[in-house]
């Protein structure tokens, strides 16, 4: 069952993550907190944001749509 955890980096600061139900990590906090308690409450932070945020199919800025564009020159070789 997926699930988030703290650990203890290697500067003994705590981090969170998600482990998916194959115990393979699939996001990880992009900073480090004093406690594990504060890692804890920052996942159940993230946990929540995560439930209520939608999907976008728009590429950051700056970040290519490789996809896309394999889709539109194949769609233009096509014509």
């Amino acid at each position: 069952m997926p699930h988030f955890d703290a650990y203890e980096d290697l500067v003994g600061k705590w981090r969170w993550r998600l482990v998916a139900g194959n115990d393979r990590t699939v996001a990880t906090s992009g900073e480090s907190y004093d406690s594990h308690w504060h890692a804890m409450r920052a996942a159940e932070v993230v946990r929540g944001a995560a439930a209520a945020a939608q999907m976008s199919s728009v590429p950051a800025d700056g970040v290519k749509d490789a996809l896309g564009e394999i889709i539109e020159r194949e769609l233009t070789e096509a014509r």
